[in-house]
Formats: structure tokens, C-alpha cells, sequence
């Protein structure tokens, strides 16, 4: 008897990340291959097919039932025609592309298609850490930031399909004696910090970089300054410290509008330590009303990179996933 089987993919600005998962959510088989340089989307979406291509194989040399594909992409996305519809920084060209028709016409059964932190926030929300709770606010802090609403259970897509873009909220920052306005995945995401430590160290290289990287600034990775604070680097420090407290700033205002019961912070900068959680916390209690923060949890996700595509895959068969 064939056991049915959830297929996945999270399409990445770095990598498309893909899986099989049983009805428990445990993963059955997953693989990555890297995001192409793509100057048009056709080369993307050929990796892409190429996922699907791997998944439906893999399932069937399992013994597997896959009864349709869910993708997680980045940018807003519109539910019902599958088409890419918002802004797609990390991936020029991307937008208005018809991803649903196309794949399904390749993969010949039913494609789901939906924007990449909703697939996320849906696996933390069934699997993960969002488990018995209503209403979340959870962020994936990444080369970009994706953010989700949860609200009485269900996912907030508002009227155009774009609610949750947390990433694209606007913050004052102060430079060279001047206000200035930035978004936040401008400030926060781990490319933004790997630049911010960049130009630091390009006006004074310090001891412990200069052991990680030898000559090759270029060879700066977010994993490379978190290794840094462990061997208690200052300006490494600084920088994770002040992109802990722009967030939480952030948050707090947003706290005080959705009075959310859980914060569930989830990519490679939340994951990476040096306290970033636990600055974000503290600034929250600072910032926002006691009324909305003192019952408040911020937890760290749970299912790491593999939640993207474990979400996806499900999105055939959440009903709360379909709906607005």
C-alpha cells in the first residue's frame, strides 16, 4: 500500500531548498540545489521544475503517493491564479510570472503556490513552535525578511494577498546628522549586517577578522561574524547588538496594534546566538505597552530551514491555508 506523501519546494534568493514529508510532518527525503543567477525567470523556473522533476521520483522509488506540489515563493503572491504579483528584490524579473500554470503543466497534477514566510509561519504553526497558539507574529530573518501574521488560527493575507510584508516597514536611523528612512530588511537582514561589518572593517580591520578572513573581505559571511563575537569581537558585536534593538524597536509597535500572544523569530540571524533574541526581547519590554507585552513569548523557530518547503508542501490540503 502507498503511503501518501507532502511535496515542498522554498524557492531561496541563496538556495531552493525541497522536501518529502509524510502526514506527521516528519521529513521523508530533502535536497537543495542553488537559487541560478537568473537574468530572466525561465532559467529560475527550469530549476524549479527541476525540484518537482525530484521530488515525484524520489516518491515513487519510496513507494509514495504525492497528490500535488506546494512552492513557497518570494513576493506577494495571489492564491487564487498562482501568479507572482508584489516585489521580488532578490529575484529581478520574477514578478507577473504565471508559476502555477507553468509548473502544473510540466508536473502534470495540482500546484499551490504561496509567498515563502507564509509557507513557514503555516509549518511553525502545525509542526513547530506556533503549536497551541492563535495569534502570532512570526519573521524569518534572512538575505531578506519575511514576515506573517497569524490571527485566531489562521493566516492574514489581507485584501491584495501582501499582509505580514514586516521586512518593507520604514525606520528612522540617524546618519552623519541627518534623518534618514530605511527598511527594515535594509538594516536587519543578514546581508545588511554582513555589509554594515564590511564598511567598518574597511576603515579598521580588527585582530579576530583578520584571522577569519586573512586577506579576502570578501570572503564576510553572517556565520563568520557570529563566530567572531564568540572570540569577542567588538565592532561584530555593535553591529548584531544595534540590528537586535532596530527590530525589537519595530516589533514593539507593531505589538501594540495586534496584541499577538507569540513572536517566533526563525532565519539564519535569529539562529545564530550572540544574544540577538535576547536583545530583541529586552527592547520589546522596553518599547511596547505592558498591557500587550507582559504575557508575551519570543521564541526562536523550531524547524530551521526546512520549514519553507515542510509549509509548502501542505498547502494543498490546509483549508486555514487558502483562505484570506
Amino acid at each position: 500500500m502507498s503511503v501518501k506523501l507532502y511535496a515542498g519546494i522554498d524557492i531561496g534568493a541563496t538556495n531552493i531548498k525541497f522536501g518529502l514529508v509524510d502526514a506527521k510532518g516528519n521529513i521523508r527525503f530533502k535536497s537543495k540545489t542553488v537559487t541560478p543567477d537568473a537574468t530572466t525567470p525561465d532559467k529560475l523556473f527550469k530549476s524549479i521544475q527541476f525540484c518537482g522533476e525530484q521530488l515525484l521520483i524520489t516518491a515513487d522509488e519510496e513507494g509514495g503517493e504525492v497528490g500535488s506540489i506546494g512552492v513557497g515563493s518570494p513576493g506577494t503572491v495571489n492564491i487564487a491564479t498562482g501568479v507572482v504579483e508584489g516585489t521580488c528584490p532578490n529575484l529581478p524579473g520574477w514578478v507577473g510570472f504565471h508559476l502555477r500554470e507553468r509548473l502544473k503543466e510540466r508536473l502534470n497534477l495540482p500546484v499551490y503556490v504561496d509567498n515563502d514566510a507564509n509557507c513557514a509561519s503555516l509549518a511553525e504553526l502545525r509542526f513547530g513552535a506556533g503549536q497551541g497558539y492563535e495569534n502570532i507574529i512570526c519573521l524569518t530573518i534572512g538575505t531578506g525578511i519575511g514576515g506573517t501574521l497569524i490571527i485566531n488560527g489562521r493566516l492574514h493575507r489581507g485584501s491584495t494577498f501582501a499582509a505580514g510584508e514586516i521586512g518593507h516597514m520604514k525606520i528612522a536611523v540617524q546618519r552623519n546628522g541627518h534623518t534618514e528612512f530605511e527598511n527594515l530588511e535594509k538594516l536587519v537582514s543578514s546581508r545588511a549586517i554582513v555589509n554594515e561589518v564590511r564598511e567598518r572593517l574597511e576603515e579598521e580591520m580588527t585582530p579576530t577578522f583578520q584571522n577569519l578572513l586573512g586577506d579576502s573581505i570578501d570572503s564576510l559571511t553572517i556565520r563568520k561574524i557570529f563566530t567572531a563575537i564568540k572570540r569577542g569581537d567588538a565592532i561584530a558585536r555593535d553591529v548584531i547588538t544595534e540590528s537586535g534593538r532596530l527590530l525589537g524597536a519595530t516589533l514593539a509597535g507593531l505589538i501594540n496594534v495586534i496584541n499577538p500572544q507569540l513572536i517566533i523569530l526563525g532565519g539564519g540571524v535569529a539562529e545564530g546566538g550572540a544574544d540577538f533574541v535576547e536583545t530583541v526581547k529586552e527592547t520589546i519590554r522596553e518599547q511596547a505597552l505592558s498591557t500587550v507585552s507582559q504575557n508575551l513569548e519570543i521564541v526562536r523557530a523550531t524547524l530551521g530551514n526546512d520549514a519553507g518547503f515542510i509549509g509548502a508542501a501542505f498547502l494543498g490540503s490546509n483549508e486555514k491555508s487558502t483562505e484570506k
